[in-house]
């Protein structure tokens, strides 16, 4: 076999394992309000790994401190109508949940060991600088970004268990639509 056939052929073999790490979609993120969408805050990227989904935000404009961070199920940010009233964020639905597991599961995993406790779209928390920007990258080793495309992310306004906060986060902060 000569040289060029050799490179060709090796290239054929590693390509379609190298493109199972190759999806990646950039997400724009708008506050998000009983009113509507609103101001655009910056982005996260979406990226496959070695060891799974890489979120990496580039965030901006968000109070100081941790923030409950999620895949929700449908790929509307917008407000929608609960008990009367209009609650920021409803039409993106409640947390994915690709395993069919229910909500019973572990919330507010600050480390991998917790992480694995974690089969839907519970994401580390978010920790925003004293400056209101996030950009440290998180990891899901459970989902790819195959799976959550066509889907939203969301930020929560507190971390998942802070102290004398609600649980879970509290109210829907930010959000944006994942691309198809």
């Amino acid at each position: 076999m000569k040289p060029s056939r050799i490179f060709v052929a090796l290239v054929a073999a590693v390509l379609p394992f190298s493109a199972a790490f190759a999806d990646e979609t950039v997400v724009p993120i708008h506050k998000v309000s009983s009113d509507g969408i609103g101001a655009a805050i910056g982005t996260i990227t979406l990226k496959d790994g070695h060891h799974g989904l890489i979120v990496a935000p580039d965030l901006r404009d968000l109070p100081p401190g941790n923030h409950a961070f999620h895949i929700h199920e449908n790929p509307n940010c917008g407000p929608g109508e609960k008990d009367g009233k209009m609650v920021a964020g409803l039409l993106a639905g409640g947390h994915y949940d690709p395993a069919g597991k229910g909500h019973g599961m572990k919330h507010g995993g600050h480390g991998k060991a917790m992480m694995h406790d974690k089969l839907h779209g519970d994401l580390p928390q978010l920790v925003a600088a004293a400056d209101g920007t996030a950009t440290e990258p998180v990891t899901n080793d459970k989902l790819k970004v195959a799976q959550i495309r066509g889907r939203a992310i969301m930020v929560h306004r507190y971390g998942e268990n802070d102290p004398g906060k609600p649980k879970g986060g509290g109210p829907r902060y930010a959000c944006g639509v994942i691309p198809k």
